[in-house]
């Protein structure tokens, strides 16, 4: 069965351009990779919108047709079962920010290998994950709703394009506390790729985390360029 990695959190988390630029480093290194879109509740920063890019890299984009490319409907994309259940390579899923679109990965465990992992991305800068009582019960949200327990956390506070050093740095300690409480490493941190200049100073304050650096690919609607 392939290496299969679920992305999910809450709205504002960045799951989404975590999950595509861990999808695209996959893809670099060589690794045959399908990124599976199930964000099925918001009609913004979804992967279908970088299918193009994606493919071009050699990532594998399983979403909706384009017919359905800007629809808010839950529409599990064509194929789905057999990626999760036989690849191959690596697998990279994206998960709907709420327990409701959390509760898509439920209907389809039985494709899932038992090695699946569930990463949680937080955000401590949005407001349903601003302390680490309210990540707690975000993660305990999204866990019984996808039927999938987390294994680890993601870092990845950030304040969009205004993002210092200091937010990846505050991010990772407010990450780590969390996985004190719940017993969860914190697996790397992502950062934007603006900050890459910085990554010998953050590295030392984050105690050697692996980074992820984002490239930033879903942009809001009077972002994109005609």
């Amino acid at each position: 069965m392939p290496d299969v990695t679920v992305f999910y959190g809450f709205y504002g988390s960045g799951k989404s351009e975590v999950s595509i630029s861990y999808a695209l480093k996959l893809a670099r290194q060589g690794k045959t990779v399908s990124i599976v879109d199930l964000d099925t509740v918001t009609p913004y920063f979804r992967v279908r919108d970088v299918r193009d890019h994606l493919s071009q890299e050699g990532v594998a984009v399983i979403a909706p047709k384009d017919s359905l490319r800007h629809a808010d409907l839950p529409v599990l994309p064509e194929g789905v079962r057999r990626v999760l259940r036989h690849g191959p390579g690596e697998v990279v899923v994206d998960l709907g920010g709420d327990p409701t679109g959390a509760r898509v990965l439920g209907s389809l465990l039985d494709a899932l290998s038992p090695d699946a992992r569930g990463l949680f991305v937080v955000n401590s800068s949005r407001p349903f994950t601003r302390t680490v009582e309210d990540a707690k019960k975000a993660v305990a949200m999204i866990a019984a709703a996808s039927g999938l327990d987390p294994s680890g956390i993601v870092a990845n506070t950030h304040l969009s394009d205004l993002t210092t050093e200091d937010d990846v740095v505050e991010g990772v300690d407010f990450a780590r506390r969390l996985g004190e409480e719940l017993g969860l490493p914190v697996v790397f941190c992502a950062a934007p790729i603006e900050l890459k200049p910085q990554e010998d100073s953050i590295g030392r304050r984050i105690r050697g985390l692996p980074i992820l650096w984002l490239e930033r690919f879903l942009k809001k609607p009077w972002e994109t360029e005609e």
